[in-house]
Parts: structure tokens; sequence; C-alpha cells
């Protein structure tokens, strides 16, 4: 029945002050996520998040539908877009 403070150690590991910047792989196409959250892909305005602002995010053609792409910000897919569709879907 001990307390958490009884077994609490500070970590070994330094923080570092920035964070190395997010790669993409060659073929993706790296796009800038704008200030207000959207961005402009093949002629298509798409409200992706405001958290995602002036960051790069990655479109990749997805494997299954030949006529879609999916998003990712680092390795995180956060968005499927399919050029027939009106909308996209998460």
């Amino acid at each position: 029945m001990d307390t958490p403070i009884r077994h609490y150690q500070p970590s070994t590991l330094a923080f570092p002050e920035t964070l190395k910047p997010i790669e993409y792989a060659p073929d993706d196409l790296v796009l800038r996520v704008g200030w207000n959250g959207e961005l402009l892909f093949k002629g298509r305005r798409l409200k992706v998040s405001n958290a995602l602002q002036n960051l790069h995010v990655a479109a990749r053609p997805n494997p299954t539908n030949s006529n879609a792409f999916d998003f990712y910000y680092a390795h995180h897919r956060f968005m499927t877009l399919d050029l027939n569709s009106t909308t996209g879907t998460t």
C-alpha cells in the first residue's frame, strides 16, 4: 500500500530541446497545412485540422482504391480522400 512517490525515480533519458524533422518517403506528395488547418490537393480545398497548421503532411495513393489517397502526419494515417467522392473519410 505504498504511495506512488515512494516508487518514483526521475528518468535518466535526456529530453531533446527540439525534435528531429519528420521525414516522409520519396514517393510521398508532401503538403503544408495552411494557417487555417486547410490544404489544397488536386484542386480540392480540404479542411484537415487546426492542430496541423503550418506542418507538413504526406499524401500517398491508397493501395486498395486507385482513385483514393491516404493522408499521414508522421506515421499516423488521419484521412482517406476518394477523388470520386465529395468528402474525405477518417
